[in-house]
């Protein structure tokens, strides 16, 4: 049988236990929160990094458009001079005809 004592004794750390139970359930929610608060700051510092190489990667390409459309400027004035120094050979395609017997 239990003693008077015993049941004494444990009735008030039975009390204690509750309250430390409850103190250990909310410092893990704390900390669960808090983990939550971290990881949404650290995962929009990220897109904000990101939007930021997408801004860069625009540039470049801008800069590679723009050189192969120089490219493209210098082949146009190439063909022109080259046409401009051999008008003869303009006339004379002009005036190729097929004939067929």
């Amino acid at each position: 049988m239990v003693q008077p004592v015993d049941i004494a004794d444990n009735l008030a750390k039975t009390e204690l236990i509750r309250k430390l139970n409850q103190k250990i359930r909310t410092d893990e929610e704390m900390e669960q929160r808090e983990a939550t608060r971290t990881f949404k700051a650290k995962t929009s510092d990220d897109t904000k990094r990101t939007q930021e190489s997408i801004k860069s990667d625009m540039l470049i390409i801008n800069k590679e458009q723009r050189q192969q459309e120089e490219k493209k400027k210098e082949k146009k004035k190439e063909e022109e001079s080259d046409n401009q120094d051999n008008p003869d050979m303009d006339q004379s395609e002009d005036k190729h005809l097929d004939l067929k017997a």
